[in-house]
């Protein structure tokens, strides 16, 4: 008798592997595997939320159960896991293994002759390891020296009050205040700035030339075009978890 009850656990236990087997095999993903992206955040629901890949591909949070993102910012740098391919129009099911917030901001228009505003949003060093149009966003990956004594303030500055909306070139410049914050060590970031005034109907791509103050004082400038139709492929995103979760504002 016992050995019918072994032989008939076995048969159970291989019938469950093999259903596994297809399961998993479908769609030949492994669950050891992992991506990381920048991500657009949307809220669906009461704290249900979906993501959008700078490609335009969406996935939905299929795991872990009971997830409260309740994020503070539009833009995420997100370590999943796809556990689907193109479902319920979705492009996959994701599994969402870690998750941190990018400072998400829109331009801001100063005047040139304001000398007091000018002053108070700052023109401190910053550096600039890459600037990208992606997901409709104006990405920036920057690095600044802190003390953690204060909290550093970014913005993307026009002088124009149409934000140079009409500009054949529209100039913008990338500001920061470090709010006299020491300088003890290096530290790296992420910061979106939000393209949306500048999607205006018959526009095919505006150009951008965005200019800052690097640390041996040279002024920076770099183009960057915008394909309304569709961003630029974004670089390599170095997922750390300090660079996104700066004391920044």
């Amino acid at each position: 008798m016992k050995k019918y009850i072994k032989l008939f656990s076995v048969l159970i236990l291989s019938s469950i592997l093999a259903l596994g087997y297809i399961s998993c095999s479908d769609d030949d993903y492994s669950l050891d595997k992992y991506w990381v992206s920048i991500a657009t955040v949307n809220k669906i629901g009461d704290n249900t939320y979906d993501f959008t890949l700078d490609n335009g591909d969406k996935l939905w949070i299929a795991a872990p159960a009971g997830l409260n993102l309740n994020p503070k910012y539009s833009r995420a740098i997100i370590n999943y896991t796809i556990l689907s391919d193109e479902k319920d129009g979705y492009d996959h099911y994701i599994r969402l293994n870690r998750y941190s917030e990018i400072l998400t901001k829109e331009p801001v228009y100063i005047a040139s002759d304001d000398e007091v505003k000018q002053d108070s949003i700052g023109n401190d060093y910053i550096k600039v390891h890459s600037m990208w149009e992606g997901g409709g966003y104006l990405n920036i990956r920057f690095g600044y020296n802190v003390g953690e004594k204060a909290a550093h303030m970014l913005n993307l500055l026009s002088d124009k009050e149409d934000l140079g909306l009409n500009d054949d070139v529209v100039k913008l410049e990338f500001r920061h205040n470090k709010n006299g914050d020491p300088e003890y060590y290096k530290a790296d970031g992420y910061v979106s700035f939000d393209l949306s005034p500048y999607k205006e109907a018959g526009k095919e791509e505006v150009i951008f030339e965005i200019s800052w103050t690097d640390f041996n004082g040279e002024k920076k400038t770099k183009t960057i075009e915008y394909k309304l139709s569709g961003g630029e492929t974004q670089p390599d995103v170095e997922e750390t978890t300090e660079n996104t979760n700066l004391n920044i504002y």
